[in-house]
């Protein structure tokens, strides 16, 4: 997941879960489980790899921020 969304240019947050005591509280709180690669856009959420959910959300993000510097 996170090759496939440097190669579109979308900026993301990685949090590792097995390094972090917070991240994996957070997941946890959000989603219930542990599950990941875990992605949040919004209210948009791809779990697992998920090629046209990581897209979609690639788009979204990309959409978004147009013109933003």
């Amino acid at each position: 997941m996170r090759d496939h969304l440097e190669a579109n240019s979308v900026e993301f947050d990685d949090r590792n879960i097995r390094q972090s005591e917070q991240a994996r509280s957070e997941l946890l709180a959000l989603t219930g489980d542990l599950i990941v690669p875990y992605l949040i856009y919004g209210d948009r959420t791809v779990t697992g790899f998920d090629p046209e959910g990581i897209d979609a959300i690639a788009d979204a993000y990309r959409s978004a921020t147009v013109g933003v510097s």
